[in-house]
Parts: C-alpha cells; sequence; structure tokens
C-alpha cells in the first residue's frame, strides 16, 4: 500500500469509529432516561449543547438540567426507552448526525403511558467522551392506554 492508500483507510477506520461511538452515545442517552436523574443525562450534553422539544428550547447545561428536573417531576412514572431504525451519518471526523425513532412505555400509579417519535442529533466524539451537540425530540404520540390514540 502507498502512503495516500493508507491516509484513506486511517481516515475511514476513523470515520467508522466515530459513527459506532455516537451511536452507542444514542442508546446510553435512552438508558440513562431509564433511571432518571438531571445530572446524568446532563453529562451526555456538550456546555453549549442544545435540546428542542416540541414545548421549549433549552440551551447550554444549566437551562437543560432545569428542563430534565422539571420533566421527570412532571411525569414520575417508571419508564423504558426503545431506539429503533438509526441512521447514521458522518458530518466531519468527529461530529456525527443521527436520525432513530424512539418508542417509550411507562407505568404509574393510577395510568400506563406509552408515546413514539424521532430523535435527531448531532454528537461530537472528538473529546474524552462523545457529547450531544443538539438533540432534537420530535413526539407523535404521547397518550395514555385508557385515552389511547385514535386519529
Amino acid at each position: 500500500m502507498v502512503n495516500d492508500e493508507v491516509t484513506d483507510l486511517r481516515n475511514r477506520l476513523r470515520r467508522l469509529e466515530a459513527v459506532e461511538t455516537a451511536r452507542d452515545h444514542l442508546h446510553a442517552y435512552a438508558r440513562v432516561l431509564d433511571d432518571p436523574d438531571p445530572d446524568t443525562v446532563t453529562a451526555l450534553f456538550a456546555a453549549d449543547g442544545v435540546l428542542s422539544t416540541p414545548s421549549r428550547e433549552a440551551r447550554g447545561v444549566a437551562q437543560i438540567r432545569e428542563f430534565f428536573q422539571g420533566a421527570f417531576a412532571a411525569d414520575p412514572s417508571i419508564k423504558r426507552h426503545f431506539v429503533a431504525n438509526t441512521q447514521v451519518t458522518s458530518v466531519e471526523a468527529t461530529r456525527v448526525r443521527t436520525q432513530s425513532q424512539f418508542l417509550f412505555t411507562g407505568r404509574g400509579q393510577d395510568r400506563s403511558v406509552i408515546g413514539w417519535g424521532d430523535y435527531t442529533a448531532t454528537i461530537d466524539t472528538a473529546g474524552a467522551r462523545p457529547m450531544f451537540s443538539e438533540l432534537r425530540i420530535a413526539i407523535d404520540v404521547s397518550t395514555d392506554l385508557a385515552t389511547g390514540w385514535p386519529k
């Protein structure tokens, strides 16, 4: 192999490693939501990270922590989150865009909940650990089982 081929292979390997690191990070986010702690979930975001949901946008870790603290307090049901159909694209050598669908189920004191939607994220894999630069959450359905999800 010539130097150009080695360099090309090295760059491709780095991109593939970044893609898999980002995919793992997205799944780590889902696992963290199953044991809700505002500090743990906030640690997955870069200091200047952005979280966008249908209800608001949070910028920086202080606002992101505040968002999750409020969300966990508002719905204390025990949940399980599942990530599916993830598409991963290398944006730069260490920045990766993911698009995926999610499903959650939960049970509370007096009701069971279910919901689904989409995650779109940009994850920076350059540092000691990956970080969300941006996470956009689009919720298609969030309901309880008594209400259901009729059209």
